[in-house]
C-alpha cells in the first residue's frame, strides 16, 4: 500500500535470525509484496553490509534503526552518521518502551535511544507507551508519531470447519477456553498463567487453558502442569499450521498475553490485535507494550506482571460471565476495526514524511 504512494526501495534484513528465533522458513521472495521494489539482503557476520552499501545511493529518506543486539546498534551508528553526513533525513523506527529494568545494559541503550531520537528528523512508534518513552529521554513530542503495527490475518470460511475440528480433537465442546499463542519462552511469563488458571480451575470446573506455540521453556510448564494436577484442564498444542490460527482463535472465550519484563519486554506483539480481530477479550500483565490497546472493563484488563493471583481474578471475572465475554469481545472488535487497520498505519507514515519534508 505503501508503494502505490511513494517509490519505496524496502531492504530487509537479518532473515537468517529471524528464522532461528520465531522457527521460520522465510526466503528471499515475500509473499504478498508481488509488485513491490525490495530485497532481502545477506548478512556478514551479523552486519548488513549491502543495507549499509545502499545509505551511499540515491534517496529521499531514510527509515529504520536498531540496538537489539551489539552489531544491529553498531548498524544504526554508520546509518545515523552516512545519512548526516549525506544531509538526509532520518526517521528512526522502533518499538521501545520504558520497563525501567534496573541493569548497566539497559541503561546504555537507553541512553543510546535518547542520543539517535533527539537529533533524527522523526521517530515512528506504535503505540501511546511507546512515544512516552522518547519523550521522557528529550524527544521532542511534535517529532514523535504513532504508526500502530497491524496484522494481516483474515478470517476465513474454512476457520469455522477447522475450529469445529479443533473442538472435537481437543474434547473442547461445552468448555470455558482461554487461550495463550506464542512462543514458550522466560519472556512469556507462561508459568504465571498456569499457576493463576489453579485458582480458576477451582471456580470453573469446565475451565481450559489451550496454549499454543513451541519454545524451551515447554518441558518445565508441562512439568509445571502435571505438578499442579492439570493435565487435562492445561492442553499444549505445539506449533500449529499457521491456516488454522484463525481457528484457535475462534475456539476460545478469552486470551491472555502475561509476559514479564527481563532485560527485554513483551514490545508490541500482533498476537494482541490477531485476539481483537477475532472478537476476543484480552488480558495482559503490564509487562506488554500493547496494554494502550486495552479499555480496562470494556474489552479486556491489564494485571501486574508476575501476578498470578490477579490473573485468576481476571480470568474468572471474565470466564464466568457470558454476557461479558460477548460484550468485551465486540468492543474489541470496534478498537481493530476503527484504530488498528493498515489505512491507520499508513496514515502515521505519512504525518513522520509530511513532518521531515516541511523541515
Amino acid at each position: 500500500m505503501l508503494s502505490e504512494i511513494y517509490p519505496i526501495k524496502f531492504l530487509f534484513t537479518n532473515v537468517d535470525r529471524y528464522n532461528k528465533t520465531y522457527d521460520t522458513e522465510l526466503s528471499r521472495k515475500i509473499e504478498g509484496l508481488d509488485g513491490v521494489d525490495y530485497t532481502v539482503v545477506k548478512n556478514y557476520h551479523g552486519l548488513s553490509l549491502g543495507a549499509m552499501k545502499a545509505t551511499m545511493g540515491d534517496y529521499d529518506v531514510f527509515v529504520g534503526g536498531s540496538w537489539d543486539t551489539l552489531t544491529d546498534l553498531i548498524e544504526t551508528m554508520i546509518y545515523f552518521v552516512v545519512v548526516k553526513i549525506r544531509r538526509k533525513p532520518f526517521i528512526l523506527w522502533r518499538e521501545d518502551w520504558d520497563w525501567n529494568v534496573k541493569s548497566l545494559k539497559r541503561s546504555l541503550v537507553k541512553k543510546f535511544a535518547g542520543f539517535i531520537g533527539r537529533n533524527v528528523d522523526a521517530v515512528l512508534v506504535p503505540g501511546t507507551k511507546h512515544r512516552e518513552f522518547f519523550t521522557k529521554l528529550g524527544v521532542k513530542t511534535e517529532n514523535v508519531f504513532i504508526m500502530p503495527n497491524v496484522s494481516n490475518i483474515e478470517a476465513k470460511e474454512q476457520d469455522k470447519l477447522n475450529r469445529a475440528q479443533i473442538q472435537e480433537e481437543l474434547g473442547l465442546e461445552n468448555k470455558k477456553v482461554a487461550l495463550y499463542v506464542g512462543r514458550l519462552i522466560d519472556l512469556k511469563g507462561v508459568d504465571y498463567l498456569i499457576k493463576g488458571f489453579k485458582g480458576v480451575t477451582e471456580k470453573l470446573d469446565d475451565a481450559v487453558l489451550l496454549i499454543v506455540g513451541e519454545g524451551p521453556e515447554k518441558p518445565a510448564l508441562e512439568s509445571l502442569t502435571s505438578k499442579l494436577g492439570m493435565d487435562g484442564e492445561v492442553i499444549f498444542t505445539g506449533n500449529i499450521d499457521n491456516s488454522k490460527l484463525g481457528a484457535y482463535y475462534m475456539v476460545s472465550d478469552l486470551f491472555v498475553l502475561p509476559s514479564i519484563t527481563t532485560y527485554f519486554a513483551d514490545a508490541c506483539p500482533l498476537v494482541v490485535n490477531e485476539a481483537m480481530y477475532f472478537s476476543k477479550p484480552v488480558i495482559t500483565s503490564d509487562g506488554v507494550g500493547t496494554t494502550f490497546m486495552i479499555k480496562e472493563g470494556e474489552n479486556g484488563y491489564v494485571v501486574p506482571e508476575r501476578n498470578s493471583e490477579a490473573l485468576k481474578i481476571a480470568i474468572l471475572t471474565v470466564l464466568s460471565d457470558p454476557e461479558l465475554i460477548e460484550k468485551m469481545g465486540l468492543a474489541s472488535k470496534k478498537l481493530i476495526e476503527t484504530k488498528f487497520r493498515y489505512d491507520n498505519m499508513i496514515q502515521g507514515f505519512n504525518q513522520a514524511i509530511e513532518h521531515v519534508q516541511n523541515k
